[in-house]
């Protein structure tokens, strides 16, 4: 049997939400079996997304909403009929203090047919020191998921 694949997807302009999916794809590397690959955007096609078994997806907020680029991503998905429908997925992401680009996220995610593992993550601006664990852990559990 194949080892189960996550897709640590996401928009970084600034570097603070990059600094999150490296916390999270960490995290999914903590459970044994799972490769895990970091896919900044716009640089994962459709195919590509249909051979993976999970999803992380973040995004730092922009007007209270995701990036252009995850969006995209979500359109295109639509779109074209991506075959990730069923597949587990976490979001997270940064604000500057708005704190709603989870709202975004989990709708998109839910449009498309992902099951979310648990509630996602956001940080104001990058994960400092005492939130470097909990968004660890982000990654853990979708890990976990598609080992159980």
């Amino acid at each position: 049997m194949a080892m189960p694949k996550v897709a640590v997807i996401y928009y970084s302009k600034t570097g603070n939400t990059r600094r999150m999916a490296e916390l999270v794809a960490e995290g999914c590397g903590q459970v044994a079996g799972v490769e895990v690959a970091m896919v900044e955007l716009p640089g994962m096609d459709l195919g590509e997304a249909a051979q993976v078994d999970g999803f992380a997806i973040g995004s730092p907020e922009y007007f209270s909403y995701a990036a252009g680029h995850v969006k995209t991503f979500f359109d295109e998905a639509l779109a074209y009929k991506a075959n990730i429908s069923g597949k587990p997925y976490v979001a997270f992401g940064t604000h500057g203090g708005g704190a709603r680009v989870l709202e975004s996220l989990e709708r998109l995610s839910q449009a498309l047919g992902l099951k979310q593992v648990r509630p996602g993550m956001m940080c104001l601006g990058a994960p400092g020191p005492s939130e470097e664990d909990d968004v660890r852990s982000l990654g853990r559990a979708l890990a976990e998921a598609l080992c159980s």
